[in-house]
């Protein structure tokens, strides 16, 4: 009986054969079942905020409101919980001078035919949009400084409206712990000087910041600091399902509210795991897998139960290739994967620097193979990775490296996967 699993790849899905891959370990989030309307269930969270009074009241006093969201690098369905934060506020909507601020952080600004995707016709035609410039000065204020030294660069929009609120899409997220909360102000709204202290090779190589952990992460405490001195005071935050419909909401104070959803996402996506000699990712299809900036946080996932020496396969588009020139120029600045992870690992800290470093971390123990459409093999071999046409191909080049009788994980979901490691684990055979 044939056994196929479907890959997530850019808008579609690709198909990977399991019988010729002998005992396979599949890691992927359990399903969860809930048929509740998307809509309800943002209208509950609002209802009932978690350790702040509701927007109802939080609104009455005040005449310029700022919403923060994302940019299309997350699939936040926007859609659905903009409306839904302006219909809690006190008075009807003409009443209040509504800015909605994309926080980009160092990622380019949104075009607007991206806008009209990500929001729709209606919120695009009804309110201000404002992508946020982390490199451009006249769009910034100093906030004074945070406990770590750094100085807290902010969009100047915060200190021009009355209120604050963020929503946001909680994920693991590959060295802040998670998205969300916080994020939407560090790096969100940052300044780029403010980001580069945070994301320093410093933090970057601290063992706390990592996927799925708060707990001593130097990055996740300087964010959420940021935040506070932002004077963020209210979010919505939303957890998505494999279909990305939203299965959870959690709104209210920017800690708690977070924290709970953290909480709920880590038991959603967890899933005991061993490690074997290769691991086929993705990450997790588009948006996530429109470019290898972003196919970073799927490698770094998979080394997590990869065996010292294995091989890790991701399958991803990469529509915009490399995405990041930053990002590219310093991969293809050296002339080794040795070169790279010491440059990296060292000051000073620049852009796009510590999606290279977690990278060359990953290239230094693991050989690499790319399945995609949007990055050739000449490219690839620059990049230090091994390219495939196919996942076929990809599975044929891993088994010559690792042998035929080597052990398979199969990730389909890529970094929104939380692996925990247990050794005694059987494969399935």
């Amino acid at each position: 009986m044939g056994r196929v699993q479907k890959l997530p790849y850019g808008k579609r899905f690709i198909e990977l054969d399991l019988n010729k891959l002998g005992s396979v370990q599949l890691v992927e989030p359990n399903p969860v079942l809930n048929e509740r309307d998307e809509e309800v269930i943002v209208r509950e969270a609002l209802e009932h905020p978690m350790g702040s009074i509701s927007l109802k009241e939080l609104t009455k006093g005040v005449k310029k409101i700022l919403i923060i969201t994302n940019d299309n690098t997350r699939p936040m369905p926007s859609k659905i919980t903009i409306p839904a934060i302006i219909r809690s506020f006190y008075w009807d909507e003409r009443y209040y001078d509504i800015t909605i601020l994309i926080a980009n952080g160092l990622h380019r600004e949104m075009r607007e035919e991206e806008m009209r995707e990500q929001f729709g016709e209606e919120i695009c035609s009804k309110y201000r949009i404002v992508n946020h410039n982390a490199s451009d000065r006249t769009q910034l204020v100093d906030f004074g400084r945070l406990s770590s030294g750094n100085v807290l660069w902010l969009n100047k929009l915060l200190v021009e409206h009355d209120l604050i609120i963020s929503e946001g899409f909680i994920e693991p997220h590959f060295f802040a712990g998670y998205s969300g909360g916080r994020k939407s102000i560090l790096p969100g709204v940052a300044g780029e000087e403010t980001i580069l202290h945070n994301h320093r090779p410093e933090n970057i190589a601290s063992p706390y910041a990592t996927g799925a952990n708060l707990d001593g992460n130097p990055i996740h405490k300087e964010c959420q600091e940021a935040a506070k001195m932002g004077k963020l005071a209210f979010i919505l935050n939303v957890a998505l399902d494999r279909s990305k419909k939203i299965v959870g909401a959690f709104a209210g104070d920017p800690v708690k509210a977070h924290t709970c959803g953290c909480e709920y996402v880590k038991r959603m996506m967890s899933v005991a795991a061993k490690r074997t000699d290769i691991v086929i990712a993705t990450n997790n299809g588009y948006p996530l897998d429109r470019n290898l900036y972003q196919v970073v946080k799927g490698i770094d996932t998979a080394s997590k139960i990869v065996k010292e020496g294995g091989v890790i396969i991701v399958a991803a588009e990469c529509m915009e290739k490399v995405g990041h020139k930053n990002f590219e120029d310093l991969i293809l600045s050296c002339r080794s994967v040795e070169e790279l992870h010491c440059k990296m690992s060292s000051p000073p800290s620049t852009a796009d620097k510590w999606q290279v470093q977690i990278l060359a971390r990953a290239l230094k123990k693991y050989k690499i193979i790319l399945v995609s459409d949007g990055i050739d093999q000449a490219l690839s071999e620059k990049l230090f990775l091994i390219h495939a046409v196919s996942i076929e191909e990809a599975v044929k080049k891993a088994f010559l490296i690792k042998g035929t009788g080597a052990s398979v994980t199969v990730m389909p979901e890529g970094p929104v996967t939380i692996p925990v490691v247990n050794d005694e684990i059987r494969c399935l055979g």
